[in-house]
């Protein structure tokens, strides 16, 4: 059964249920006060004829006999009574018949325990109420009657009336069950529909928000999981594409120097060469040795700075500063580093920052500059290292790339330099480690500046 059908078949039965109840407990409560005040009267005025009867009674025995006595008491009684009455002797006799309603005789039994039945003749009906008069000579039954039709009547016609207010009330709660209903099963078939649409593959998918309700907040909840699936499905098809693209980058790169080294080799070993022709393929193989050693190296770091978790500590900006000027002293002299820091402690993982800053330098040192400028400056938001060069700067259109593995601006001369293309790649995960990222800024023909902040 449908979501809908239930809510429907729910709402529908609730609501009929609450409206037989509620009428019938109205219409039961009414009629019951009616009665009731109806019956009130009706022992009160049998009250009254008798304490009547029994009053002119003795002032009457004064001048008649007790015949004539009762007869003229139940008369007056009669006259001062609404329904009027019926008087017999405690032999059943009748004194007087006031009552025009024809009362069953057994109604006379019990007359002692002042009780009061009721009876229906020619449509009405009639209550009528019987007891013991004592007039200290002798005993007489009083019957008393009243009509309640008018009681009946006006329930039959609040009940008539209730059935027309009952079913307007079950057609219209109908309509806005079954309205309700199809509003809520629509609800749950788009969050149905949408889920199969993300099972399918459809990641893009949301539910649309229209309402400010539960339904609302659970749609918010969904869309904010589909948000986080698609964004891992992203980074999952990223991380794919990227092993795909680093296989095939590896695979080219270790070709061209294993090409060369089986090739000199196999010429070396077959052929009859002077001694000068062996040593230019052997320099050869030696270069293209050396550049799979720097590959394999720097795949080691690539690797272990993915996985590795740092233990960092504070030390003196100028002393890393000193460390690199002692290792780029003997640097070509064509080419002037300059090195200016300010005295000041940073929180890093020394070697892996030596890492990165010599890789930046290494980096500018093929960009055909003459002048490179590093340096370390206290910042509003940390401590800023940067690495300027005025070579022939990376165009636009590669600056997004520079940091993937393998991916290299100037093949030819990166290769020269026994460069793979690694270097960036390496500075960037590097620098995530420490919770920052690279900036590249550069223009061609004008230089690079790559800069880096540590926060405090």
């Amino acid at each position: 059964m449908k979501l809908s059908t239930k809510l429907f078949l729910g709402i529908s039965g609730v609501m009929a249920a609450a409206l037989l109840i509620f009428g019938y407990f109205i219409l039961s409560v009414d009629f019951k006060k009616n009665l009731d005040y109806q019956i009130d009267n009706g022992i009160k005025e049998f009250q009254s004829s008798a304490l009547l009867i029994s009053q002119s009674y003795g002032t009457l025995t004064a001048n008649l006999d007790q015949q004539s006595a009762i007869i003229l008491a139940a008369q007056y009684a009669d006259r001062s009574n609404h329904e009027h009455i019926n008087l017999y002797k405690d032999t059943r006799e009748p004194v007087l018949q006031g009552i025009s309603y024809a009362i069953p005789g057994e109604y006379l039994d019990g007359a002692s325990a002042n009780q009061y039945k009721s009876f229906t003749t020619d449509g009405r009906t009639i209550v009528v109420f019987t007891g013991i008069i004592d007039t200290g000579d002798q005993k007489f039954i009083l019957q008393t009657a009243k009509d309640v039709t008018g009681v009946y009547e006006n329930f039959e016609s609040l009940r008539n009336s209730f059935i027309i207010i009952l079913a307007v009330s079950l057609a219209l709660s109908i309509v806005i069950a079954y309205v309700f209903s199809k509003s809520i099963s629509a609800r749950v078939e788009h969050v149905r529909k949408t889920s199969e649409a993300m099972a399918a593959g459809d990641y893009k998918k949301r539910i649309t928000i229209t309402s400010n309700d539960e339904f609302a907040d659970m749609a918010a909840s969904y869309n904010k999981m589909a948000d986080t699936i698609e964004e891992k499905i992203s980074e999952l098809e990223n991380s794919v594409r990227e092993k795909d693209d680093f296989i095939a980058a590896f695979s080219h790169e270790m070709k061209t120097p294993m090409t060369s080294i089986v090739g000199y080799a196999d010429m070396i070993y077959h052929s009859h060469t002077e001694d000068q022709e062996i040593k230019e393929a052997s320099n050869y193989i030696l270069n293209e040795g050396l550049r799979l050693e720097k590959l394999s190296f720097n795949l080691l770091n690539l690797i272990a700075a993915d996985s590795t978790k740092i233990t960092k500590e504070s030390i003196p900006a100028e002393e890393l500063f000193d460390d690199l000027k002692h290792v780029y002293s003997s640097v070509n002299q064509d080419v002037t580093i300059t090195f200016d820091c300010d005295q000041e402690y940073i929180t890093v993982e020394y070697d892996l920052i030596k890492t990165v800053l010599t890789n930046l330098i290494d980096n500018a040192l093929k960009s055909n500059t003459d002048l490179i400028e590093v340096s370390g400056k206290k910042t509003g938001e940390g401590f800023t290292f940067s690495v300027t060069d005025h070579g022939m700067g990376i165009p636009e259109a590669d600056l997004k790339k520079v940091t993937e593995a393998f991916y290299m601006v100037d093949k030819s001369r990166s290769r020269k330099a026994h460069g793979a293309g690694i270097g960036l790649a390496l500075c960037d995960r590097i620098v995530k480690l420490h919770n920052s990222q690279l900036d590249i800024q550069s223009k061609l023909n004008e230089g690079t500046t790559v800069s880096f902040t540590i926060a405090e």
